[in-house]
């Protein structure tokens, strides 16, 4: 008998499973809307001479890499401007994704010094 004590009406359990249910979409409807306003969807940058084009997909991965037929003649720094493009395109990605993953948690997680562990230390510049 005393089992039927501990245990939970079923009404309470639905309706604290439909709350946080509601809670949960809410949170994806916000996400989602972040999404849209931040663009972290895709990600594109161009050289300065616009010949370069690289785009990340939303996961930060190099989806299409563009380059200008007129590009090929300075073969010799090809690569490393592509390198150097490639990692300007994923700062701007996490720099997205980080402003995004503030206005969602606000300010219950120090997110500048969470980034700073896993974002690889700044090379050269352009």
């Amino acid at each position: 008998m005393s089992d039927n004590v501990n245990r939970p009406d079923p009404a309470e359990v639905v309706a604290e499973f439909e709350r946080l249910k509601a809670e949960a979409e809410a949170t994806v409807r916000r996400f989602d809307e972040m999404a849209a306003e931040f663009g972290t969807d895709a990600v594109e940058v161009y050289s300065e001479d616009r010949q370069l084009r690289v785009k990340l997909d939303a996961n930060g991965n190099v989806d299409q890499i563009g380059v200008e037929e007129t590009a090929m003649r300075n073969r010799q720094t090809l690569g490393r401007a592509m390198v150097l493009l490639i990692a300007e395109a994923r700062a701007e990605h996490q720099r997205r994704t980080t402003e995004m993953a503030r206005r969602m948690l606000g300010d219950r997680f120090d997110l500048d010094a969470i980034m700073a562990r896993y974002t690889p230390k700044q090379g050269p510049q352009r």
